[in-house]
């Protein structure tokens, strides 16, 4: 897995194409996109966009953080632009051993329905972040992985990729902050491991958490026929 932004003017953007499932198959390139945030994308980053037909987007970002960092997407012509606010993930963890827990609240945020809905119903290939592509944005990426059938090893080795495509971001963190724990904020495998086995035992499957947020079987099918090939 790269740890080379697909964006140039972004840190972390990356491709969910490229995962072996467990029933031996390959998610799909080029139809589902993880991001951190947009801020003014170049005329190449939206070249690229549109020569793999990546034309929605859904910033999970709170209104206070589009506020003092609006998305270079909204308005733009030739994008369907969604912001669905995800407060959960917008804010920093008391401790270390809150991260796996803050993980599952946000998968059960109000607004996570929306995001997964309009996944679904999207033309194209789809672009999600939030601020750093690491907490939100990758709570939605373990639960599409999940649902492919992704092994959790691999699902951890995508979410430790954030680590290296945010170290200058997160150099910069601590630069800015020096108080901060480091600890809380930069990527570890039990952060992502815990939060699986969290999930598992509340939900069961991705399937039994979409059934539970209310998302129809309809949709879940049509989020998988973006990973997968049949």
């Amino acid at each position: 897995m790269s740890a080379k932004s697909l964006l140039e003017t972004t840190y972390n953007t990356r491709d969910l194409g490229g995962h072996r499932t467990a029933d031996g198959r390959i998610t799909l390139f080029d139809r589902i996109y993880r991001s951190d945030r947009q801020e003014n994308p170049s005329s190449n980053d939206i070249d690229t966009l549109i020569s793999k037909s990546i034309n929605t987007i859904i910033d999970l970002r709170t209104d206070w953080e589009i506020e003092q960092k609006p998305s270079g997407f909204a308005g733009l012509e030739g994008f369907d632009y969604h912001n669905y606010s995800v407060l959960e993930g917008s804010g920093i963890p008391d401790a270390v051993e809150a991260v796996p827990g803050s993980y599952i609240d946000i998968a059960c945020e109000k607004n996570m329905k929306a995001v997964f809905e309009t996944i679904a119903g999207s033309e194209g290939g789809v672009m999600y972040n939030c601020a750093a592509g690491k907490d939100r944005t990758g709570v939605v990426t373990a639960i599409l992985l999940m649902l492919c059938g992704v092994p959790d090893d691999e699902i951890i080795a995508d979410y430790m990729v954030t680590k290296e495509c945010n170290r200058e971001r997160f150099e910069l963190i601590h630069q800015r902050w020096p108080e901060l724990n480091m600890d809380i904020v930069i990527p570890r495998e039990s952060f992502m491991a815990d939060f699986l086995k969290l999930f598992k035992e509340r939900f069961g499957s991705a399937e039994g958490y979409f059934k539970g947020i209310g998302v129809s079987k309809e949709n879940v099918e049509k989020i998988k026929e973006k990973l997968l090939s049949y």
